[in-house]
């Protein structure tokens, strides 16, 4: 069970000036339609179903050693990139069936390359980095090859995943609560623009985006919080890999944590180069091996968010990209239960 401390500190008093700083918004309208057909590139193909929403990269090669095509010419061919209103020039769905997904590219941390350069370079500087972390995993002692740190609003709350216990997470810097403020103003702004059209309760089996009553309840709290009421927030722990080269991954997994809130989405963060994002399947067909259903190439500024219930019916990894040069720093904002 998670355990929160508050510390005398805290950010009632810099909420303001962070929320102006990052609440600016904009971006070109991609103009991407629904593929009809089978797209091939020099470098493999990309497949989409009859109906358009299975996503995946088919390499020519047996391995994920490739360089990631760019991104330029990589979001046309990820499958339905349903369009909602005049927010399509920020947001893409890229939902599997039970598997609510949204992307926002190119958006956190500053609107141009440089800005997000200076973002990532701020975040590399943390002291709280640790790149010798040792975990147990079916008893077994291993040593995790990236280097990791997190953080969490008041300090001292303490998070267990992945074979590490009871982990503690000191109070966000000012960077790191930067970035928070900035993915909750483009999240919450969306999902009220949206809520009557992506309320759970609505059966759209084409986009399959779908969001919890109980989460739309959470964003319009925090948007109309009354002048000096006690501060509210959508994501109250953050949890940062550092992937130093491409021969740095995250293998299978799902975010299914019992401590973590049931109807908050997770939001993930990425700066530096691109890598790609793979998911598959939890559960596999009798007889049948498991298969990526979608590979999503995450950038600079990208934001991925993952709505309840894909945890349960997914999982994601980063695989070994080794011909990718330079690094990429993973921020993973979540709503944990105090």
């Amino acid at each position: 069970m998670a355990k929160s401390k508050s510390r005398s500190r805290h950010h009632e008093g810099r909420q303001t000036n962070l929320t102006d700083l990052w609440a600016s918004t904009g971006g070109n309208d991609s103009g991407l339609a629904k593929p009809t057909k089978k797209t091939t590139t020099s470098n493999g193909k990309y497949v989409t179903n009859q109906s358009g929403m299975k996503r995946s990269w088919e390499s020519s090669s047996d391995t994920d050693s490739f360089a990631p095509p760019a991104k330029a010419k990589t979001s046309s061919s990820l499958g339905t990139l349903t369009k909602i209103g005049s927010i399509n020039s920020l947001w893409e769905n890229l939902s599997q069936p039970d598997g609510p997904l949204l992307l926002l590219r190119g958006q956190i941390g500053g609107k141009t390359s440089s800005e997000r350069k200076l973002t990532k370079q701020n975040i590399s500087a943390l002291p709280e980095w640790n790149d010798n972390v040792v975990f147990k995993i079916y008893g077994k002692e291993c040593r995790m090859r990236r280097r990791i740190c997190q953080y969490s609003t008041g300090g001292e709350l303490q998070y267990s995943y992945s074979g590490l216990k009871n982990m503690i997470a000191p109070d966000f810097p000012e960077v790191i609560y930067s970035v928070k403020c900035q993915v909750e103003n483009f999240l919450c702004d969306y999902v009220l623009k949206y809520k009557d059209r992506v309320d759970m309760t609505v059966n759209d089996q084409e986009h399959h985006l779908r969001i919890s009553p109980e989460f739309i309840k959470l964003v319009e709290e925090v948007k109309n919080r009354s002048e000096g009421e006690q501060k509210k927030e959508i994501f109250n722990y953050c949890l940062l890999n550092h992937y130093r080269s491409g021969e740095e991954y995250m293998g299978w997994h799902s975010d299914d944590e019992k401590m973590l809130d049931l109807h908050s989405p997770i939001a993930s963060v990425s700066f530096g180069v691109t890598r790609n994002f793979d998911i598959r399947a939890r559960k596999k067909t009798s007889g049948e091996r498991r298969t990526r259903s979608a590979r999503i190439p995450l950038g600079d500024g990208d934001l991925l968010l993952m709505f309840p219930p894909m945890q349960y019916h997914y999982e994601h990894g980063v695989p070994v990209e080794k011909r990718v040069a330079g690094d990429r720093i993973n921020l993973t904002f979540r709503r944990v239960n105090q």
